[in-house]
């Protein structure tokens, strides 16, 4: 599939442009030596935002919108996703090489951006990467709020479409699929966005962005052969946040939960917080597994009054 990485950009500078923004766009070398792209939208104290699968930072637009007034919105291209630029040690990394790097990642960027403390949002894989990094830099990392089930937690179950797509061969063919709205649509709903394409709250603009993301990126095919969470068996065990980690994470957790969550629903989320030391739940209804996406006002005024708190 031939890239065209201007494409990208052009979809990107759409979307943005549909709500107003031009966002200010910084790189950040992480201590593994590569580079993070970083757009910074708003005014006010940072929050270091992580996507979650197959996307990038920009996946966080509404959100971004609805809080620029009051914080600065750091949207990370978690790397090999967006413009960053690939993991260190691409396919061949080792479960605990990308622990490592996700214990690092929001650090890496406060230091590179010359800020000492900041909370986290974070979602889906994403949510593993800001929930270890706040477990293991609690000097630096001063609230994390999670929207969504988190990779790294127990799942409802995992599809057999997951299980398949761990295998080398599934991961190479997936890689190479024609990527068009019907194919990023049902991809989405499969992950628990239902609603928000049935809705049509992620809208067209954000469909032409995601066709743009896994066609004309990187992002597809690195994350297909950088995921070590799922196996032909399930969840892997080696990558599961222990409870003797959770035990670790004083800082304050906000739980923004869709209660149709396909990956986790409201028991799993309940059961999850009750691991946390200091985590307040709130189970967002008639949402999924973009929560701030159903519920856009509900989650931008959750996170507001929590981190303003």
């Amino acid at each position: 599939m031939a890239r065209d990485v201007s494409k990208f950009v052009a979809a990107e500078k759409a979307l943005w442009s549909r709500h107003g923004i031009t966002p200010t766009e910084r790189r950040v070398k992480l201590r593994a030596g590569n580079e993070v792209r970083i757009q910074q939208v708003g005014d006010g104290p940072p929050i270091v935002f992580i996507h979650g699968v197959s996307v990038a930072g920009s996946s966080w637009v509404l959100l971004a919108d609805a809080l620029r007034k009051d914080f600065t919105c750091l949207l990370v291209d978690r790397p090999g996703c967006g413009l960053s630029d690939p993991l260190f040690g691409g396919p061949n990394q080792t479960s605990d090489e990308f622990k490592q790097t996700a214990d690092e990642l929001a650090v890496d960027i406060l230091d590179g951006l010359g800020l000492g403390t900041a909370p986290v949002a974070c979602t889906s894989l994403g949510g593993f990467f800001g929930l270890r990094t706040a477990i293991a830099n609690p000097d630096r990392i001063t609230k994390v709020v999670s929207y969504s089930w988190a990779m790294g937690t127990p799942m409802t179950n995992v599809p057999m479409m997951m299980r398949l797509g761990s295998l080398r061969p599934m991961k190479a063919l997936m890689a190479r699929m024609p990527i068009s709205a019907p194919a990023v649509k049902m991809m989405f709903k499969q992950v628990g966005m239902e609603r928000a394409i049935e809705t049509g709250t992620f809208d067209d603009d954000m469909i032409a962005w995601s066709i743009a993301v896994m066609k004309h990126t990187e992002t597809l095919r690195n994350e297909m052969q950088n995921n070590p969470f799922i196996t032909l068996r399930g969840l892997n065990p080696e990558v599961l946040l222990t409870d003797e980690e959770l035990a670790k994470l004083q800082s304050p957790v906000l739980l923004l939960w869709g209660e149709e969550d396909t990956n986790a629903g409201e028991p799993e989320g309940r059961a999850f917080a009750a691991r946390l030391p200091n985590a307040t739940l709130e189970i967002v209804r008639e949402a999924g597994h973009t929560p701030w996406i159903d519920e856009l006002d509900f989650c931008a005024n959750k996170t507001r009054a929590f981190l303003i708190t």
